[in-house]
């Protein structure tokens, strides 16, 4: 290739490149406008009926709730059962024992 191709070459890459970045230009402004509409439209229905909106939101939060809940893990039934009963057992002995302790200590046998 000689340099008058080259040269012809770089002219018409710049041109290509130039009618690309204006299109993208043309899109970018195309999104703003329809999401400045957008965003008009849902703000008159959200004054037209915002009952919908706090409805909508709060079955969101509600879903949103049920996720997280349920991602954690269930508890056996022994878990739930016995384990419990154990901890409410052993706290039980250790206050009786303590207090056993302290009505020991005050005793007095010599």
């Amino acid at each position: 290739m000689t340099n008058h191709q080259l040269d012809q070459e770089v002219e018409d890459r710049k041109e290509d490149l130039e009618e690309l970045a204006s299109s993208a230009e043309d899109a970018v402004e195309n999104i703003r406008e329809k999401s400045k509409t957008v965003l008009e439209d849902a703000r008159d229905e959200l004054r037209k009926n915002p009952v919908a909106f706090v409805v909508g939101a709060l079955v969101f939060g509600f879903a949103v709730g049920c996720m997280v809940t349920s991602s954690r893990p269930q508890a056996s039934r022994y878990q739930r059962f016995f384990d419990k009963s154990l901890d409410q057992a052993n706290d039980l002995v250790s206050g009786a024992s303590g207090r056993l302790n302290r009505a020991a200590s005050n005793l007095k046998i010599w």
